[in-house]
């Protein structure tokens, strides 16, 4: 226990007790009285045991001499006199009821015990030695402290400065801060001088030391050198060595512990784990642990990464005249240097982008060392995280990282690694390594890069995988280039088994904004026209797709749906090809260029089938159910099932590609979404005879050599020249929709002749009930065979009257029909 105070107070008492007495007045009395004042704490000076020699009723009689024990000082400093608890008994302070080690000589002027042990008197007297003017430095001290003078005999070895291998004292160039003052820090007579006593406290320390605060967490020494700091003001992070945080991938050898290095609080790193402040052996003016001359001690502990010195990112052999903001070369200052240093930065950061990106930058940008690798332009997203699930309402997965299975590293805003941090440059590259296959790295400047460089963390395309392994379908598809093209390169001048499965059409840096597209080509800037523009650059007729051309009249894209009154869950595009519900439709809404076979994965090789309305690349199947069209179609989709869909009546059948129902789903017997040679309704059906575009449209089935040519009116047309007003009852959706078509274009008209179409909807069997068929082939009558909602009473009764439903219920039976 440290009871420094219990000495003063016990003087303090004697003063005001014997006012006017000096030391050298005072004289044992012949015949001693017992003077109320020494007697408070020399109780054998009292008469009965000073001159009778005899003890009391309370206290034995002891013959010998008695020394001042701690004890003694506490009978008064425990609250009675003076509460000096909080100093003695709590905190921590100058060890005593010990003996000083071996290491330590104490001066004569301070006197040890019997048993030679420290003790409060050791330093203290209570009666008061004449060493000073200022009582401040002396009152009750064996001799002037000034300056820390009595540290200093105690403590030799501690003192002398960075010449002697201990921290800096005397007159400093910056301002003691008033922090350490208001904890108890003294400082030196001269201004800003430091002394022992600025960082340790003889009494009442409540940190380890002595200390006045802790070193720890590296406190203490940020007090004074706040430049050292790694978060700037407003918490921004500093490309400075980390501090108070645990070690993850370095580890602190116990040679380097047993040479002075010291972790903090809980293990993590401070200021002592790489500077030792007192007897330091090293003779450098940084009182480091251990020399770092060529980066010797960062190597000690980051022993991961001594291997880069054989890569191209050791300065010393791809960029040897390039100097950090030290000055220095990768030869003069260690291959460390170039990037790192301590306590400043080592390269000019100037963008506003995560820490570990601004360090790659740095170097990797169009005017820095590293231009040739410019990394600064369009490339893979960062500060992302691979695990937010954007809720799209198309369901659209891009990311599928799995939290637990993720290898890779996430970093914070501070660049250090943590599980629930965003993505950083790092999180791919290993900047310290260069071949994902290999931990020796033997990668010079002159090693040609592939997909086993670039410093990645995983070789490619399995670093893809670990965030986007659903997209990994495409491997043996038609898409797969190493199977079909296999002699094709990407914007790097890469084949397919350079650049892998990926990087045939992307690219992670370089790349085509939006997609990180690997193909040349000038993207459209409007709505969902990029996405359309990196399918055609493959599918055109000097393209990659060369057979695969979409040429002839086709869906139309860069639509609205919405605009259109359509739903849909399939993706939609706006402006730089994001997924927006209120989009437009483009190649990438109905198709997945990363999965041939929606409904499954197929493994095997499938590059050389031809595909179907099955697959294809198709977000959702179409045959043997419309799935897909019916996604935006949903009133269209309830053909299905009736006369109308001929798999149920035609199996047989084909369209003018060569596919049968099965083939071509329900909807494919009618119309072709690519290339159907015909503009109107994309008609996938040949023409038979007929007045104008739509009847001859409905006569390629309801013909003789049609699929439905037991199926054939023999009365098609309604009287011609005789032209229809139906403004106002040409809107889709209404109940008395009756449309009428323009003779060859086959376009929505407000006025002209009825057609088929005007009376039927070829898509819904029954008017009345909006269902899907029930798969057999039925027998109509004047309320069902595909009868719009109402026709008989909307339009046809303004001329024929009350005639109207006999008119439309015989209009195909001559023997029937009526003037």
């Amino acid at each position: 226990m440290h009871r420094t105070n219990y000495f003063y107070i016990g003087l303090v008492m004697i003063s005001m007790l014997l006012p006017g007495i000096s030391q050298a007045d005072v004289k044992t009395p012949k015949n001693p009285n017992s003077a109320k004042g020494c007697a408070i704490c020399h109780y054998r000076w009292i008469d009965t045991f000073f001159i009778e020699g005899r003890g009391s009723d309370l206290v034995e009689y002891h013959s010998e001499k008695v020394v001042a024990t701690p004890e003694m000082c506490i009978s008064c400093h425990d609250g009675s006199v003076m509460d000096s608890r909080a100093k003695l008994n709590n905190d921590s302070g100058h060890k005593t009821n010990m003996k000083p080690p071996d290491n330590i000589k104490i001066p004569k002027i301070f006197p040890l015990d019997e048993a030679g042990k420290v003790q409060c008197a050791t330093c203290h007297t209570a009666h008061g030695v004449p060493s000073g003017t200022d009582t401040k430095d002396s009152i009750f001290m064996r001799t002037s402290n000034t300056n820390s003078a009595m540290c200093r005999m105690c403590h030799p070895g501690r003192d002398g400065g960075l010449e002697t291998g201990n921290h800096p004292v005397g007159t400093v160039n910056r301002k003691i801060p008033s922090k350490m003052i208001a904890l108890g820090a003294i400082v030196g007579k001269k201004k800003d001088q430091v002394v022992c006593e600025t960082c340790h406290t003889a009494h009442g320390s409540p940190h380890e030391n002595f200390l006045i605060d802790s070193a720890g967490d590296s406190a203490l020494c940020l007090d004074c050198h706040r430049d050292k700091e790694i978060f700037t003001a407003d918490g921004k992070r500093k490309p400075y060595h980390v501090l108070n945080v645990v070690p993850q991938k370095a580890k602190i050898p116990q040679r380097l512990v047993k040479q002075g290095a010291k972790l903090g609080f809980d293990g993590v790193i401070t200021c002592q784990t790489c500077h030792k402040v007192h007897n330091n052996k090293i003779k450098q003016t940084l009182l480091l642990v251990k020399n770092d001359a060529r980066s010797t001690l960062c190597l000690t502990c980051h022993a991961d990464k001594r291997h880069m010195t054989d890569t191209q990112h050791n300065l010393a052999h791809s960029a040897p005249q390039e100097k950090n903001l030290d000055g220095k070369t990768a030869a003069e200052a260690g291959v460390c240097s170039a990037c790192h240093l301590p306590h400043q930065a080592a390269r000019k950061l100037h963008t506003e982008k995560n820490f570990t990106t601004q360090l790659c930058l740095s170097c990797h940008g169009k005017r820095n060392i590293a231009k040739k690798v410019d990394v600064a332009g369009g490339g893979h997203p960062l500060t992302v995280s691979p695990f937010e699930k954007k809720d799209t309402y198309s369901g659209l997965t891009i990311i599928d990282a799995d939290q637990g299975k993720l290898t890779l590293p996430l970093f914070n805003k501070f660049g250090a690694r943590s599980k629930k941090g965003l993505m950083t440059c790092s999180t791919c590259h290993n900047p310290h390594g260069t071949r994902a296959d290999s931990i020796t790295g033997k990668a010079r400047k002159d090693v040609k890069a592939d997909k086993t460089t670039y410093f990645l963390r995983e070789q490619a395309p399995d670093i893809c995988g670990e965030c986007h392994r659903s997209k990994f379908s495409i491997a043996n598809s038609k898409h797969d280039l190493a199977k079909v093209r296999p002699a094709s390169k990407n914007t790097l001048s890469q084949t397919p088994s350079e650049a892998g499965l990926c990087g045939n059409c992307h690219v992670a840096h370089g790349g085509r904004k939006g997609f990180l597209w690997a193909r040349e080509l000038e993207l459209t800037e409007k709505e969902g026209g990029a996405l359309e523009d990196l399918c055609v650059s493959c599918h055109n007729e000097k393209g990659l797709a060369g057979e695969k051309v979409i040429k002839g009249p086709s869906h139309p894209v860069g639509i609205s749906p919405v605009e259109k009154g359509l739903n849909t869950s399939l993706p939609l595009f706006g402006m730089a090809d994001k997924i927006s519900k209120n989009g437009v439709m483009t190649c990438g809404t109905c198709h997945d260029p990363h999965r041939w076979d929606p409904l499954k994965t197929v493994d095997a090789g499938h590059y050389d089938i031809e595909g179907s309305a099955q697959n294809s690349f198709l977000r959702l199947e179409n045959s043997p159910d419309p799935k897909l069209c019916q996604n935006c179609h949903t009133d269209k989709a309830y053909v299905e099932g009736t006369d109308h869909d001929l798999r149920v009546t035609a199996p047989f059948s084909k369209n003018i590609m060569e596919q049968t129902p099965a083939e071509s789903g329900v909807c494919g017997v009618c119309h072709l979404v690519h290339n159907s040679g015909n503009q109107t309704k994309l008609w996938a059906q040949s023409y038979a005879d007929g007045s104008d575009i739509m009847e001859r449209m409905c006569n390629a089935c309801h013909s003789e050599g049609g699929s439905a040519k037991n199926r054939i009116p023999r009365v098609t047309s309604h009287p011609k020249d005789k032209l229809i007003i139906n403004a106002g009852r040409d809107i889709k959706g209404r109940l008395d929709f009756f449309p009428i078509f323009h003779q060859t274009s086959g376009k929505l008209l407000p006025v002209g002749d009825i057609s088929c179409p005007s009376c039927h909807n070829a898509h819904q069997w029954d008017s009345r009930i909006p269902a899907k068929g029930k798969g057999v082939n039925l027998e109509g009558n004047a309320t069902t065979s595909f009868l719009r909602s109402q026709a008989m009473r909307v339009l046809c009764i303004d001329c024929h009257g009350p005639d109207a439903l006999l008119k439309i219920k015989f209009f195909h039976d001559p023997s029937k029909r009526t003037n």
